[in-house]
This record gives structure tokens, C-alpha cells and sequence, in this order.
């Protein structure tokens, strides 16, 4: 799979974050012992997906496991258990499609994830339960639009040239009405939305989003659990998701 855009604008910064002397070696090699992590691949409109690239990675981003989408979409990866700081799937990479990215994958036990990917990228997806409030979680994501950063590179003349922006402005821009989220399977409101700026370097700003969503109706009792981020682009028509595998904080 070719690297990911956001990788490329901001190298330096990503270099030093997964550093190895800021991580520690991935929990999945104290064990030999190996569990299955398998799904489907589809687009929106749920056909299958052939041919797919699909990647799990360690901490710091080299691939542990990866395979190819067979006709019917599906997918298997037999992996030493653990957990892993991401899995990707996509076909046409920049082409005709961006990545989807599910995050801190708990291969614990024999998982399913089922990638569905279109022109939209959910990058980076954190979130958290702020102390006090309304009891909710704030949920961070990098969104990037494949028409937009189509345009940016036309417009600067290449790939290589993306680094002597300021600004690098593809994500989308978003109303709560374009954000769909599910937490363990339940889906939510979106209460707050929040385009903020991030660095991408120490002389560089690139875009993402801040969202607020209420606690789902039902508790969720697994150790990790998947919040799921689907957008659309009303100006586009393009639509991505991503996930990440919340694990709530234990309190003493």
C-alpha cells in the first residue's frame, strides 16, 4: 500500500511520534499464540470489494500481516495475539479511493472488521470521556477528501512539492448532519462539531475535527469497543468511515 498523504506533509512530526524510543515493542510479540482477525470489504453501497489491500500494523507502522480481498470481498489474517496500532484496507489508492483505517485493533481473540472505503479518509480517530460535564466523549479525526487533494497537487505541482505549504487544506467541510457515529454498535447524536487546525510541522497547518457525542443508551461491557465515524460530503457526494477500538480508562 503506498504511503498515506498525511504521512508525507508531515514526516518529520510522524517520525518522531512512533519513534522507538517513544513505543514500546508491540504486546503482540510476548506470544506466539495466534487468533484470526477476518471481515469483508465493501463500498457504500455494500458490494464487494475484490482485490483489496489489506494491512495490520505494529506501533510503528510496519506491517505485521496483509492480504488481498477475494471476489466475495472477504478477508483473513491469522496473527500472533496482541494489540496492534491499526488496521487499512483499499484498492486503488489515490486513484479512485482513499484508505479506511480501523484503530488500536484488540487481536485478543478471533476479530471481525469489515473495511468499506470510497474518496473520503478518516485519519487519526481519538477519543476520550472528559472529567465532569455532560456525560459524553470527545472524538478526534483527520478527514481528507481524494477531490481535494487531487486539486492540491495539481495545484502545487506535485506531491513532492506538498511540504512548502503553509496550509494544507483537503478535509472536508462538515455539519453535524454529515457525521454519523456509532459507539459499540448504538448510534449516537453528534452534539458538537469543531474544525480546528493542527500542526503538520513546525511551519505547516493542516485541518480536523472535534466532535462531542453522548454516551450510547446502552453501557458497552467489552474491554474495547468500536466507535465507528461515517461522513459524507454534501459538496462531493464522497463518503468514508473509520473506527476505533475504545478502551475506557480503569479507575481506582
Amino acid at each position: 500500500m503506498k504511503t498515506t498523504l498525511i504521512a508525507l506533509v508531515s514526516t518529520a512530526v510522524f517520525a518522531a511520534a512512533i519513534s522507538p524510543s517513544a513505543q514500546t515493542p508491540p504486546r503482540a510479540a510476548q506470544t506466539q499464540e495466534t487468533v484470526t482477525i477476518s471481515g469483508r470489504v465493501t463500498d457504500f453501497e455494500g458490494r464487494p470489494v475484490e482485490g483489496a489491500t489489506v494491512e495490520l500494523k505494529d506501533s510503528h507502522f510496519n506491517n505485521v500481516a496483509s492480504t488481498l480481498s477475494r471476489a466475495d470481498g472477504r478477508y483473513s489474517l491469522q496473527v500472533p495475539k496482541g494489540v496492534y496500532m491499526a488496521l487499512a484496507a483499499v484498492k486503488d489508492y489515490r486513484v479512485k479511493s482513499l484508505e479506511y483505517w480501523a484503530w488500536t485493533v484488540p487481536a485478543e481473540r478471533d476479530l471481525v472488521i469489515d473495511p468499506r472505503f470510497d474518496r473520503l479518509e478518516v485519519y487519526a480517530i481519538n477519543a476520550w470521556r472528559p472529567q465532569g460535564g455532560f456525560p459524553s466523549y470527545q472524538i478526534y479525526f483527520r478527514p481528507m477528501s481524494l477531490t481535494m487533494v487531487t486539486k492540491v497537487v495539481l495545484d502545487v505541482g506535485g506531491m513532492e512539492n506538498l511540504g512548502k505549504l503553509k496550509t494544507i487544506d483537503i478535509a472536508p467541510d462538515l455539519a453535524p448532519d454529515d457525521i454519523q457515529v456509532t459507539i459499540d454498535g448504538q448510534k449516537v447524536p453528534v452534539l458538537m462539531v469543531n474544525r480546528v487546525r493542527e500542526a503538520g510541522g513546525p511551519d505547516q497547518t493542516l485541518f480536523g475535527y472535534l466532535i462531542q457525542a453522548p454516551l450510547p443508551p446502552r453501557t458497552p461491557t467489552a474491554e474495547y469497543f468500536p466507535i465507528t465515524i461515517t461522513l459524507t460530503d454534501r459538496a462531493t457526494g464522497e463518503k468514508g468511515e473509520g473506527c476505533l477500538f475504545f478502551r475506557p480508562p480503569r479507575l481506582i
